[in-house]
C-alpha cells in the first residue's frame, strides 16, 4: 500500500492523491484483513477515458492530463466541444474552478469509487441482502 501511495503522489495532482487516500481508507475499513486486495482494488481506481468519446458523467472526479505537461484534478462540472471545466474544494472549503481548452487535453482519467463492489462483491459484508420470500405452504 505504501508503494502505491508513493507512485500516486509522484504521478498525480494533490487533489487526486487525497481522493485516492480516502478511497483506500474506505476499502481498508471494509476489509482490514485483506490489505493485498485493497491494493488490487486501488490499482484499478483510475480508469482512462477517451477524451474524444462521450465524457464521464457530470459530478465525476477526474484527472485531466495536458498534451504539453501538467495535470489537473477535480470534479467535472462542464464538458463542451471547446472546454472542460472542473472544480475543486480546498481544505478551507473554498471552491476553485478551472477551465481547460479541449485542444490541450491529452488524457482523461475517471476516479472510480466502486472498485471493491465491482471486482470483489462477495467481500462487501455491510451490504444488506434482501430476504427471500417464504414459500407458500
Amino acid at each position: 500500500m505504501v508503494s502505491q501511495l508513493d507512485m500516486i503522489s509522484k504521478d498525480y495532482p494533490p487533489a487526486a492523491v487525497a481522493r485516492f487516500v480516502q478511497e483506500m481508507a474506505r476499502i481498508y475499513r471494509a476489509i482490514p484483513l485483506y490489505p493485498g486486495l485493497v491494493c488490487m482494488c486501488m490499482g484499478k481506481s483510475f480508469e482512462k477515458c477517451d477524451p474524444k468519446n462521450p465524457p464521464p458523467a457530470k459530478g465525476t472526479f477526474v484527472v485531466i492530463r495536458l498534451k504539453k505537461s501538467g495535470s489537473f484534478a477535480g470534479t467535472l462540472t462542464s464538458w463542451t466541444p471547446a472546454v472542460v471545466q472542473i472544480e475543486n474544494r480546498d481544505g478551507a472549503g473554498k471552491i476553485s474552478k478551472t477551465k481547460i481548452p479541449r485542444r490541450n487535453v491529452e488524457q482523461v482519467e475517471r476516479f472510480r469509487t466502486d472498485t471493491l463492489e465491482s471486482f470483489w462483491p462477495t467481500l462487501v459484508f455491510d451490504r444488506k441482502v434482501p430476504e427471500k420470500p417464504k414459500a407458500a405452504r
